[in-house]
């Protein structure tokens, strides 16, 4: 029989939320409600002063209760959760939100960070020594930025009280999580069933880009290939070496890239290294060398070289946004074809 549980969840909201984070918190609490035919999940919306808020895609929510509100809710401690769902235009998140996150972690309640949210609580030293699920995208720049944190390419992550996961999509799973430790795999079932979801995924489960599962299907020892070019980003292979490594021959290697990626082996990864510097300039603070090294270049002369050659503008450029100019910094993404005239 199942266990009589009541859970109430505060989400916390700025503008430019993911509306899609946002359903994917509320909608399987909402269907495990429909199944189990009580209420045993509520949830309201918190904003800064209790005004609405608009998501990314121009859809407003209305909030139900500022900070303050939220704070002297009478769910108990141990049945509540706060969940940080922060959208792109608030670049610093107020003392008061970071005091009330501190509060409710030393009562006991459960806090989980969505996309974004996760680093805040990263930025705040709340995640200091505990396991934080983060976007592909980002997680170069996230080690590099806060080493106390054990990041990983899991969706999602549970240490203790604290919850986050990568992605808004990724929030779905990290509530069936929650709602499995409430009452158990057969209610998961039933929500998966009820949302054409198939199978949760799980802690065990890594985030895998598009490129991967693309070679996946038609060429694993490419990709083989490929994992090992991202795992030595900061000291490159030889060509001879990756080959080997990968076993193939250098002549099977350079046919399958050229087949598959339209590319040369060398400037498929001289591409990665300008990705992981190009994360490393927008989302850190480290000196311009250190980024170089950490993508492979042996000097910031030649890294700029490369780097100005590639994406139309220097690392300087590129962490300030502007151009010499004073146009803006073009579209990264633009330029990736281009790399093999520097192979």
């Amino acid at each position: 029989m199942l266990s009589i549980l009541r859970r109430h969840f505060s989400i916390f909201l700025t503008d430019g939320f993911s509306l899609l984070g946002f359903t994917s918190l509320t909608a399987p609490l909402r269907i495990a409600n429909d199944v189990l035919g009580y209420e045993a999940y509520s949830w309201n919306i918190v904003s800064h002063h209790s005004e609405p808020v608009q998501s990314s895609c121009g859809i407003s929510l209305a909030a139900e209760c500022d900070l303050e509100c939220a704070r002297n809710t009478k769910a108990l401690d141990q049945d509540r959760f706060l969940a940080l769902l922060p959208g792109d235009k608030d670049d610093v998140f107020p003392a008061r939100l970071v005091s009330w996150v501190r509060e409710a972690m030393s009562r006991g309640v459960s806090v989980a960070g969505v996309g974004r949210g996760a680093l805040i609580l990263a930025e705040h030293g709340l995640l200091d020594g505990r396991r934080c699920a983060v976007h592909w995208s980002v997680f170069a720049p996230s080690v590099e930025n806060f080493p106390e944190v054990v990041f990983s390419r899991a969706f999602y992550e549970i240490d203790g009280l604290v919850h986050t996961c990568a992605g808004e999509a990724a929030a779905f799973d990290l509530v069936l999580e929650i709602i499995k430790q409430d009452f158990g795999q057969e209610l998961v079932d039933s929500i998966n069933d009820v949302a054409l979801q198939g199978r949760a995924r799980s802690r065990a489960d890594r985030q895998v880009m598009a490129l991967h599962m693309r070679l996946e299907r038609v060429c694993s020892p490419l990709l083989a290939a490929v994992k090992l070019m991202e795992k030595t980003v900061s000291e490159p292979l030889t060509m001879d070496a990756l080959a080997a490594s990968s076993g193939m021959s250098r002549r099977r290697l350079e046919r399958l890239f050229q087949q598959h990626l339209g590319m040369q082996p060398r400037a498929f990864y001289r591409q990665l290294r300008i990705e992981r510097a190009h994360a490393l300039l927008e989302n850190s603070a480290i000196p311009v060398i250190d980024v170089a090294i950490a993508s492979g270049f042996v000097s910031q002369s030649h890294f700029a070289k490369v780097y100005k050659a590639f994406t139309g503008c220097t690392p300087q450029e590129t962490r300030t946004g502007r151009r010499r100019d004073g146009g803006p910094v073009g579209s990264f993404r633009e330029r990736l074809t281009a790399m093999s005239a520097f192979a």
